[in-house]
């Protein structure tokens, strides 16, 4: 029963080539929702651990979030548990120990010590960041994604980044490693030959559930999303976590809504901020995005880093262009 259900959603997303059926998004996104999504965030546990750089979440479903408030980018990592293998969606930025932290977690959740399979969101330093800490991981097979996989991020002017590794903020609880310094930070090149690859469509069986892999281009060429039919589960990476998106290419961005746009999405995990967000309304949204290819909506500009990037709004939706930042 479990397959066929698989098998249904593949049909319904493009995975077998055939056209959706006719539906509608699932969850109404209403200020009911939010607040009921907000207090789960809330309200959630957290699971105590030595690097005093995580703050972690025992999320509904099996999931906790691995959260890096004390940046900016504000990052999660998840850590999704399966009965016969657990996933890592991402390793985060690197600036406290992942494995460290995940060891940690499963001593205090009494979790069992079973198979891990690492899988990068796409490959931008801070989704990736503690890669090394681990003997495998699955991406994309792309050759921007391995490319930035192998050669890593060199430690300050060389790298680029010492502004942005420097972007700190306050969070209690929470504070970089005494070692840390945006000087000296580094992501190390991850060995070629331990990257496995991921293709559209397949599917990751963790025994009790099942994630499918659906590929997205708009915000980086190797994205991969993950879909869980047992309770509706979506991990949408950095292409899918709410109304604003930060995109390359804004016609893309209508590829990838496309393809998630009927999927019965329940529970949307965000790797960016609050870890839970009410569900996508992908149609919506996906509509709105056209109207504003056609010309739609209000024009203007967001900085970022030094950078000016056209920026567009409609109905609630934004789309920023900076294929400049994100294809580095």
């Amino acid at each position: 029963m479990k397959y066929l259900l698989v098998a249904i959603l593949l049909l319904a997303s493009g995975c077998a080539h055939a056209e959706p059926p006719a539906t509608r998004d699932t969850q109404a996104d209403t200020a009911a929702a939010r607040q009921a999504v907000d207090e789960i965030v809330r309200t959630a546990a957290r699971i105590d651990n030595s690097s005093a750089w995580f703050e972690i979440l025992r999320l509904p479903n099996n999931v906790y979030a691995f959260w890096e408030p004390g940046h900016v980018e504000k990052v999660n990592s998840f850590l999704i548990i399966g009965r016969d293998k657990d996933v890592l969606y991402d390793t985060g930025m690197g600036i406290g120990n992942i494995r460290i932290a995940l060891d940690e977690v499963r001593s205090a959740e009494s979790l069992p010590d079973k198979p891990l399979m690492v899988i990068n969101s796409h490959n931008h330093l801070d989704h990736n960041g503690g890669n090394i800490e681990f003997p495998r991981v699955w991406t994309a097979n792309d050759p921007w994604a391995i490319t930035r996989l192998t050669k890593g991020v060199p430690a300050g002017e060389a790298g680029g980044f010492t502004g942005y590794w420097d972007q700190l903020t306050r969070h209690d609880g929470v504070s970089p490693p005494k070692d840390f310094s945006p000087l000296t930070h580094a992501i190390p090149p991850y060995p070629e030959n331990q990257i496995a690859f991921l293709e559209d469509c397949q599917v990751v069986d963790l025994g009790d559930r099942t994630l499918r892999v659906i590929r997205t281009f708009s915000h980086s060429p190797d994205g991969i999303a993950l879909f869980s039919p047992e309770g509706g589960l979506f991990f949408g990476g950095d292409t899918f976590y709410g109304a604003d998106f930060l995109v390359t290419d804004i016609r893309l961005l209508t590829e990838d809504l496309r393809r998630i746009e009927h999927l019965p999405v329940a529970w949307h995990y965000a790797s960016h901020g609050t870890q839970l967000i009410t569900a996508m309304q992908q149609g919506q949204q996906l509509a709105t995005v056209r109207r504003m290819i056609a010309g739609e909506g209000e024009h203007g500009h967001s900085s970022f880093a030094g950078f000016q990037m056209p920026m567009q709004s409609l109905d609630g939706v934004t789309v920023t262009i900076a294929k400049e930042i994100l294809l580095y």
